[in-house]
């Protein structure tokens, strides 16, 4: 009775590790993507000038972090903006960017040290809203 307690166990104990072992290896191919998909994203200026008075609705998803945001346009300027879902591991601080976008007027400000993938996914998030012009209420 020992020795089969014993194997069950042993097979037990090699079926987690072994699963550890994907869930890593899963986990550092899924991060290798998103840096490399980090690093093509380039942010264009957006003429808030040409856009009418209201919200505007975008999303961007980079890997495992996604964002969807609502801009507000008032005289030309983006005068608010709310993150209406954020998935994100360690990057809720990224959403400290939206104040820099506000007052810059740009989605080319500088990113939140220790969020970057956060940061760039609500930029990016922020400029297809205003890129796509469409107006929502």
């Amino acid at each position: 009775m020992k020795k089969t307690a014993k194997r069950v166990l042993i097979v037990v104990v090699a079926a987690i590790v072994l699963f550890g072992c994907f869930v890593v290896i899963k986990l550092s191919a899924e991060y290798a993507q998103m840096k490399k998909e980090l690093e093509t994203i380039v942010l264009s200026d957006i003429d808030c000038s040409n856009l009418k008075d209201g919200n505007y609705h975008g999303n961007y998803k980079l890997g495992l972090v996604s964002a969807r945001v609502r801009v507000r346009i008032d005289d030309g300027k983006i005068s608010d903006i709310e993150i209406i879902e954020h998935v994100t591991g360690k990057g809720k601080k990224a959403e400290e960017i939206i104040n820099s976008v506000i007052e810059e007027q740009s989605v080319k400000v500088d990113i939140i040290s220790g969020a970057t993938f956060s940061s760039k996914t609500i930029l990016k998030a922020i400029e297809n809203a205003l890129d796509n012009e469409v107006q929502t209420m």
